[in-house]
């Protein structure tokens, strides 16, 4: 899995006004927590943070925080909720041995096969919840769909136990669906079609009395 290096420093001063200070010259609040110590707050460049926030794999986090490196794993990320601009992240110490809660992104590999018979593939679940080792992150969960066909679904119980990692949350809960096409009523367009044609013949009748 990829590491991603992000350059930090110490935030001296808390609070919502030092953070908008913050935010207007393009630098983004942030908390480390770890395991049985403090947590830390930071502040990061707002660019810096684009390869780690806006992708669809999982990234480790190489924080270098005045001088000090950690490994860290990103946990939340918050956004302003009209210029969708990153506001705050929260980020978790990663430790040798110590299993972490965190969400894996999903991706469908493969055509459906429903999708060749007009199908409609409905992409549900986003992400999974697991429990896994630092060293044994994956950077997502691979869904082959290729044999879905209409009417079908996958769920999180279809993907079966996992030897690097335990996956959390529903088991009957849908990945992905292949819905049939809509399909349009005749009888209505028939009768759509008609009216105007029966307009039309009542006012030449009228023309001609």
């Amino acid at each position: 899995m990829a590491t991603i290096q992000l350059e930090a420093e110490k935030r001296e001063k808390l609070g919502g006004s030092s953070a908008e200070e913050l935010r207007r010259k393009g630098r983004v609040p942030g908390v480390v927590y770890g395991h049985g110590e403090a947590s830390v707050p930071f502040h990061v460049k707002e660019l810096s943070l684009r390869p780690l926030i806006y992708t669809t794999e999982t990234h480790t986090i190489n924080l270098n925080l005045d001088g000090k490196a950690t490994r860290c794993i990103l946990r939340e990320v918050q956004f302003h909720p009209t210029t969708d601009r990153v506001r705050h992240i929260d980020l978790v110490a990663l430790h040798a041995g110590e299993k972490i809660k965190l969400d894996i992104p999903i991706v469908l590999v493969g055509s459906a096969a429903g999708a060749k018979d007009g199908g409609i593939v409905d992409f549900i679940l986003h992400k999974l919840s697991v429990e896994v080792l630092p060293d044994a992150i994956p950077e997502h969960i691979a869904v082959d769909i290729k044999d879905l066909k209409i009417n079908q679904s996958v769920h999180v119980r279809d993907l079966g136990e996992h030897p690097s990692f335990v996956i959390l949350g529903d088991p009957n809960a849908v990945i992905v669906t292949c819905v049939p096409p809509k399909q349009v009523d005749e009888t209505a367009a028939g009768t759509a079609i008609a009216e105007p044609e029966q307009i039309q013949a009542k006012g030449k009748k009228e023309e001609e009395a």
